[in-house]
């Protein structure tokens, strides 16, 4: 009775043993997809607003990370034997980076705009509802037209004169920030391309020398050898 007992007992622990990588897999992956359905649902509460500047975040990181992993990239490119090539492929790759961010960045204004003309559009119905009526003389037919005011016109056509002010503003902005990035860029590039010379030259030189010490070592066992 006491073996069979203790056999139970050495079956049971080795059944909850095995059983308890696959409890706590389960438990984790439970806890990952709460996770990751956290994210999904905030971005569905997002306004407008939020959105893009979300996305304006996100082509900026992109941007960053771009010219980061190019620095870095590069600098590991010469300690290599094809150093051009490294920097070409480093290079290739910081730009398809930065297209994906230029994606970005123009879904984020796109939004922006859209969310301009909406607000104006809300604003000149506003303006139309809540401008005070004049009383006009009745037509020949009895009927009546509602017109804005000027007042109300005025302040429609400050507002879109505002708007296409901000955006040219913000445009010109982006544009001079884009023109002082190729500006840098094209100064990293012409010094990579000149230490890619240089360290070309170097190896040259090196080549040559081996060469030299090679003939020379030749020209010497034949000298040794005649003599004998």
């Amino acid at each position: 009775m006491s073996r069979r007992l203790a056999a139970l007992l050495l079956t049971l622990s080795a059944s909850c043993t095995a059983l308890a990588p696959a409890c706590a897999q389960e438990a984790v992956a439970e806890d990952s997809a709460g996770q990751a359905a956290a994210p999904s649902a905030a971005a569905g509460t997002e306004t407008p607003s939020q959105q893009a500047a979300r996305l304006k975040a996100q082509g900026q990181a992109l941007r960053d990370e771009a010219e980061s992993d190019y620095r870095s990239t590069e600098a590991a490119c010469y300690k290599k034997f094809l150093v051009n090539r490294c920097i070409d492929e480093a290079r290739a790759q910081r730009l398809e980076t930065i297209r994906r961010a230029r994606g970005i960045e123009a879904e984020a204004r796109r939004i922006e705009l859209a969310e301009r003309q909406r607000a104006a559009a809300e604003a000149k119905r506003s303006d139309v509802t809540n401008a005070p009526l004049a009383p006009a003389a009745p037509s020949p037919a009895g009927d009546a037209t509602v017109q804005p005011t000027p007042e109300a016109e005025r302040l429609r056509s400050q507002r879109e004169a505002d708007l296409q002010k901000a955006e040219r503003e913000a445009e010109a902005a982006r544009a001079e920030k884009d023109a002082a990035r190729a500006s840098a860029r094209a100064k990293a590039e012409a010094e990579a391309a000149k230490r890619a010379r240089q360290a070309e030259a170097d190896r040259a030189r090196y080549d040559k020398r081996i060469r030299e010490y090679e003939a020379e070592q030749a020209e010497q066992a034949r000298e040794a050898a005649g003599k004998r």
